[in-house]
């Protein structure tokens, strides 16, 4: 999940990506899946733009993360595996952050937006950036298993 904000007073709207791996059309508002209650993200479809006919670039989610936040195909990067890092092989590749940073915007992110972690998260990418742990993460490591802010957390886990 990714979300960007503008300063108040500003005429531009606010902005809030939301990326989902294996989500598929469970939450309510895209018919639903039984025994899967979505409020939280029903009530925000209600209020801004959502995407009902969406789909990957790829079957695997590093080819697919790095097609999303960069607009380009797997036919055009070459990434096509979860083993091999975006950047090196897109090192002028303008992200989404990238892109809303340059216009004004403060932008963080939280979760495994990008394939590989913090080398894929590099300094500039985001005004912040929130670790994500698993939740299998043994609790003696990580006493509250979730969201930890940058630093915080073991990148070996990405």
């Amino acid at each position: 999940m990714a979300g960007t904000t503008v300063a108040a007073g500003t005429s531009r709207p606010n902005v809030l990506f939301i990326a989902i791996d294996d989500l598929n059309d469970w939450v309510n508002c895209l018919e639903g899946y039984p025994g899967v209650e979505t409020p939280n993200l029903d009530r925000l479809a209600e209020r801004g733009l959502l995407f009902t006919n969406a789909h990957c670039a790829s079957p695997l989610c590093n080819p697919s993360r790095s097609a999303l936040m960069t607009g380009l195909r797997p036919s055009t990067t070459g990434i096509y595996g979860n083993a091999q890092p975006w950047r090196p092989a897109l090192p002028n590749a303008v992200t989404i952050p990238e892109h809303f940073m340059a216009h004004g915007y403060r932008v963080e992110g939280c979760g495994k937006i990008f394939h590989h972690g913090a080398q894929s998260n590099p300094p500039g990418t985001w005004h912040d950036y929130f670790d994500w742990i698993p939740d299998n993460a043994p609790d003696e490591e990580f006493p509250l298993n979730r969201i930890l802010p940058r630093g915080k957390s073991v990148t070996a886990w990405h």
